[in-house]
């Protein structure tokens, strides 16, 4: 049957290689959408990714300079504040970092500085937190425990570090390895996935240290708290924060930091839509030129499938027959775009888990734009098909 199908193929060239043409052009279209669609979700979802719902960032606003409050006292009375909102029972977690919250800042706007491995010297994203950090970003703990505000029995202060660290430093195990910084020695006490500042980049090698040796006076407050609670607990903070601090020398707002995740995404949602619109057009413009084509097609051959009943085909034969044709066709068109893409992109899981998307799509469309076509054949009545002009 294929050497038969070839055959009308070749006969009939300007209508096929009409629709063939059509069918590639649709498919590299379809497999450039998949793979910039399957590369942003493989950098959302690769390792690193915050957990950030509902989870709140608290920012103080100086409104007048004040000789009432220095830094290192205005500090005190927030850490006050937080211990007491810390307790109310909708409150999951409420801790105190700098640097480590996602998503409010490029990526570049991070602080990052070089750390001493034994003699080597390494470029990492640094961070300060509190013991109850963990808990408001869950983060994904690979091995060992995470911070204390404490130094360790040794005198070395607990560090965590990211698996990116570890695989730049080719560690197998990092549990104990000791790391300078700015004079001050640290003991990896744990290990976490990673932590990306902007969620479609990778995450970057990273060490988090206790917020203590840090000796910069201003820190991030973020809490975690239960689902639909987000009103009480802005009601709760800034209730302490007006008893403690009075209003006219410093204020408090609050930042939903998932909110900034999806404005992190905004153009990147842009970009996609701005792919996927003209593609979901030309997709389906080019379906209803296959489909038209392929009844026209199937209208004119009446007579040739009405001999074909009379010769003996049955009509589930006749229905596979103008099927095979489809797939035959799409098949042909996909063969220009795979050698393309082995020329254009790696053979990892990403690409070919978009290539195989793609190439699933246009069988689904060969087979939906003949199955009217082939139905109709199935029907054709050979006494009345021969008797027309």
């Amino acid at each position: 049957m294929m050497r038969h199908i070839f055959t009308l193929f070749l006969n009939q060239k300007r209508t096929f290689g009409g629709m063939l043409a059509e069918q590639i052009l649709v498919f590299l279209a379809l497999l450039f959408c998949f793979v910039i669609v399957g590369e942003k979700i493989a950098q959302y979802f690769s390792p690193g990714i915050l957990n950030t719902k509902n989870t709140f960032k608290c920012m103080l606003h100086p409104v007048l300079p004040s000789e009432d409050f220095s830094p290192a006292e205005l500090q005190q009375k927030m850490d006050r504040v937080v211990e007491k909102v810390r307790k109310s029972p909708f409150v999951t977690a409420l801790g105190k970092s700098k640097w480590l919250v996602p998503y409010t800042r490029p990526e570049e706007m991070y602080l990052s500085d070089s750390i001493q491995i034994g003699t080597r010297k390494i470029q990492v994203f640094l961070k300060f937190a509190d013991k109850y950090m963990n808990q408001v970003f869950q983060l994904q703990m690979e091995e060992g425990v995470w911070l204390t505000d404490e130094p360790l029995e040794d005198g070395s202060y607990p560090a965590v570090i990211t698996s990116q660290l570890m695989e730049e430093l080719s560690w197998s195990q990092g549990i104990g390895k000791r790391i300078h910084y700015n004079g001050i020695v640290f003991t990896v006490v744990g290990v976490v996935a990673g932590i990306k500042q902007e969620p479609l980049k990778v995450a970057r090698p990273t060490m988090i240290v206790p917020n203590r040796v840090q000796p910069d006076t201003w820190f991030e407050y973020t809490a975690r708290i239960k689902e639909g609670e987000a009103d009480n607990f802005r009601s709760l903070m800034s209730k302490e924060f007006n008893l403690m601090m009075g209003k006219d020398y410093v204020r408090l707002s609050f930042g939903n930091i998932e909110k900034w995740k999806l404005n992190d995404m905004r153009d990147v949602f842009i970009i996609l839509l701005g792919i996927g619109i003209p593609t979901f057009f030309l997709f389906s413009f080019a379906f209803i030129g296959t489909f038209g084509l392929f009844w026209l097609n199937s209208s004119k051959r009446r007579k040739e499938f009405a001999l074909r009943i009379v010769v003996g085909s049955t009509p589930r034969e006749l229905y596979c027959f103008v099927i095979s044709e489809s797939l035959l066709l799409s098949v042909l068109a996909l063969l220009p775009g795979i050698i393309l893409f082995c020329f254009v992109y790696p053979l990892d899981p990403v690409y070919l888990s978009a290539l195989g998307c793609a190439c699933w799509v246009m069988i689904l469309f060969s087979v939906f734009s003949a199955w009217w076509p082939a139905y109709r054949v199935t029907r054709v009545n050979p006494v009345e098909a021969m008797r027309e002009e």
